[in-house]
């Protein structure tokens, strides 16, 4: 019955509710993968990314504070971090006044824009703020030792974050590798990648150590997982047909999908394998039916995000491939960019969706600004 979560910033209800329900889990079973809804034990997350919902209980049962504020709390202090430890690589990027002053602007439009979003959304950029202008300044600055290092930090980062965030790391990889192979003139790829490798092992031990723990936790209530541990792409793709009414996908909501997988299954968990099995089975006779729907619904999708980085990039246009010696520069920041903007393709090109994509724009267009402006 809960309309809105009690929260000061931006969280989505059904995540507020899941967050209640694993604490109440963590109570009766010992474990916050472990959800309780009071009657019924599942998965925590059950369809979404279960990291918030396991780590705001957590935490919260660490300080001793409400979830609400210790949402607000985790939220806040995930994104003033990002903004400094990102503002200081700034700083020794740029060391006139003029651009560090323009930098105390741009970053401060990045907080804002994080804060304003809030939720899950800026989980996935919140990392990408603090290290990509150390990346940049160890890059331009030819400083190699603290080049790998610092990106095997941010995946090390991005790799935690992708619990709470899926794609994080994707996005995160794109960056690195780009850049990597783009200086491969200047550095030898291989140290640094073997170091990103290896920054990325913990998270993925931990996340098979907490669904092996959740697995186990519910064959001793007699309960058992039925969603798939990961975001379910194919629910997401399926009803992203819906950005544009048709009759085949009436609209961008969940329960389309659900309704969809019903009608022809009705013992089917939600998004469980089987369900994923479904949907993707009907997403592809969409295509062979009606392929002209889809390329419709898709470009649309595509000239609306096509449309914002136009205008977020137009002020750095001619300034975009000018520079033989920073060609690498380019072409990383240009990639990542489109790889975050398929959250948009998938799902459909909302804000929140797209604030990875917005802010990398953003930044990207305030660095080739800044380089472009006379030293006095």
């Amino acid at each position: 019955m809960l309309r809105e979560p009690p929260t000061h910033l931006e969280l989505m209800t059904s995540r507020y509710v899941r967050m209640v329900q694993a604490a109440r889990g963590y109570q009766c079973s010992g474990t916050v993968s472990v959800g309780f809804d009071g009657h019924n034990f599942f998965q925590t997350g059950k369809s979404d990314d279960a990291g918030m919902m396991e780590l705001i209980p957590t935490g919260a049962r660490f300080i001793g504070m409400s979830l609400a504020k210790t949402y607000d709390l985790t939220i806040l202090t995930v994104v003033s971090l990002g903004i400094v430890i990102g503002y200081a690589g700034f700083w020794c990027l740029y060391p006139d006044w003029r651009r560090r002053a323009l930098g105390v602007v741009v970053f401060l439009c990045l907080g804002i824009a994080e804060a304003r979003i809030a939720d899950e959304y800026m989980f996935q950029v919140a990392p990408l703020i603090a290290g990509v202008p150390w990346l940049v300044y160890f890059g331009l600055t030819r400083r190699h030792l603290a080049l790998s290092a610092t990106a095997a930090l941010l995946a090390f980062c991005c790799s935690w974050i992708s619990l709470v965030r899926s794609g994080t790391i994707i996005i995160c990889m794109t960056f690195l590798l780009t850049m990597f192979a783009a200086r491969y003139r200047v550095q030898k790829p291989l140290f640094p990648l073997l170091l990103i490798t290896l920054a990325c092992i913990p998270s993925v031990l931990f996340e098979r150590s907490m669904i092996a723990r959740c697995d186990k936790a519910l064959a001793k209530v007699g309960a058992t997982a039925t969603a798939v541990n990961s975001h379910p792409f194919w629910h997401t793709l399926y009803i992203g047909l819906g950005f544009i009414p048709n009759s085949e996908v009436p609209e961008y909501r969940d329960g389309v999908a659900a309704e969809k997988v019903r009608s022809i299954d009705p013992t089917v968990p939600y998004t469980s394998a089987k369900y994923q099995a479904i949907l993707r089975r009907e997403l592809w006779s969409i295509v062979r039916r009606r392929p002209m729907l889809v390329i419709r619904i898709f470009a649309a999708k595509a000239a609306i995000i096509m449309l914002m980085a136009s205008i977020l990039l137009l002020p750095a246009w001619r300034l975009i491939f000018a520079e033989r010696a920073v060609l690498w520069l380019d072409a990383t920041f240009l990639l990542t960019i489109a790889m975050s903007s398929m959250n948009g393709i998938v799902a459909v090109p909302r804000t929140a969706y797209l604030l990875t994509f917005l802010c990398l724009a953003f930044l990207y267009t305030s660095i080739k600004l800044c380089r472009g402006m006379p030293v006095k």
